[in-house]
């Protein structure tokens, strides 16, 4: 017999079943459930993601092991009220038994042996470990450069790289811009490595870890995890890391300028109302033009800079406002080149972003 409080048992299910891609396989549409002392363990195993939450539990046996359909689990709960559920598995009729002081219900469980080669990995030859309040900071920072209708599965990725001087960097890639966001906290004993994690796997975990809570990303040939003492997450990854960074950098335009994030921000919404594919940013001597012409009319913005070298181009709003929205920073300097076909680089304290300009 097992007994859990209902609201953990209820906020597990449902952080569980957040995680279950829809699957004809009873595998992939089920919830494990391991009791071991005083701890109880939900699991799943769908579309390649493994996740596993810890709840306190009261157990009466050594281990108690038993799997049930998300969809019965979770449409029963509900009509629950009391303070505590008892799960009572008979694996005689092959069903558990949950029951309070007003409720009973008997469900069917499906068999073990289906989980049979699904044991996590326990040996990793990565393991980064970050506070999963600077792990959220960082994933919000650069998920919106992975995150475009042209991105494919393999590049809605974030890259974790950490340098020989132990400083943490992650990397947002697609087609069209990049951000990086480089970790205050500084790690002692490691040496250069690299990895990527799916972006959907880290938005979907973030949500359930406390900030101050301790977080290791790992990672094992192509296979990564992020655990935590209450819930863990398992997938796998490409073998093979593509995030170059170092060549992007390199192609720094010479030419900068300081601009105040707010006041952009506004020009550039303000323009992206004509036209939300394209508008035209025109920079002269101390005044920055931003403009745009459609089917709604022409818009024309001016803001003072601090740039003497003039140039012209054309940008996406829609990735300029995604950079300006997700900056910390008051001010902001902006990289370009003069004859407007290079990447524009946005830098600030703690991140840099970039962004291709379109044919104007």
């Amino acid at each position: 017999m097992i007994i859990v409080n209902k609201d953990d048992i209820s906020s597990a299910v449902k952080q569980a079943k957040a995680m279950i891609k829809p699957s004809l396989l009873a595998l992939e549409n089920s919830l494990r459930f391991t009791a071991k002392q005083s701890r109880l363990f939900i699991r799943t195993n769908s579309g390649g993601v493994r996740f596993t939450t810890m709840i306190p539990c009261k157990c009466d046996k050594g281990k108690i092991d038993f799997i049930i359909s998300v969809r019965l689990i979770s449409s029963t709960l509900p009509f629950f009220t009391s303070e505590s559920v008892e799960f009572i598995p008979d694996s005689r009729k092959k069903v558990v038994l949950l029951k309070s002081t007003e409720l009973q219900v008997e469900l069917k469980t499906i068999p073990l042996e289906v989980w049979a080669s699904c044991k996590p990995r326990t040996n990793w030859n990565i393991d980064v470990p970050i506070k999963a309040g600077t792990l959220a900071y960082l994933v919000e920072r650069t998920a919106y450069a992975s995150d475009t209708k042209d991105s494919s599965d393999n590049r809605a990725m974030l890259n974790f790289s950490i340098t020989p001087e132990g400083i943490l960097n992650v990397t947002g890639l697609d087609l069209y811009r990049f951000a990086i966001c480089t970790s205050k906290d500084k790690m002692d004993d490691f040496t250069k490595m690299s990895f990527t994690i799916p972006v959907k796997t880290l938005q979907a975990i973030l949500p359930y870890l406390k900030d101050e809570e301790i977080v290791h990303l790992k990672k094992y040939t192509n296979e990564y995890a992020i655990t935590s003492k209450r819930v863990a997450i398992y997938g796998h990854t490409p073998a093979a890391d593509y995030y170059n960074i170092a060549s992007y950098l390199t192609k720094y335009p010479s030419n900068s300028i300081r601009v105040d994030r707010k006041i952009f921000l506004r020009c550039c919404e303000v323009a992206a109302i004509t036209n939300r594919t394209k508008i035209s940013i025109n920079i002269g001597e101390n005044l920055m033009e931003i403009s745009a012409s459609g089917n709604g009319g022409k818009v024309e913005n001016r803001m003072k800079i601090d740039g003497v070298v003039k140039s012209k181009f054309c940008v996406n709003p829609l990735f300029i406002m995604d950079i300006l929205k997700k900056c910390p920073d008051q001010e902001i300097q902006m990289f370009y080149s003069k004859d407007g076909t290079r990447p524009l680089f946005f830098r600030g304290n703690d991140h840099i972003d970039m962004v291709l300009p379109i044919r104007c």
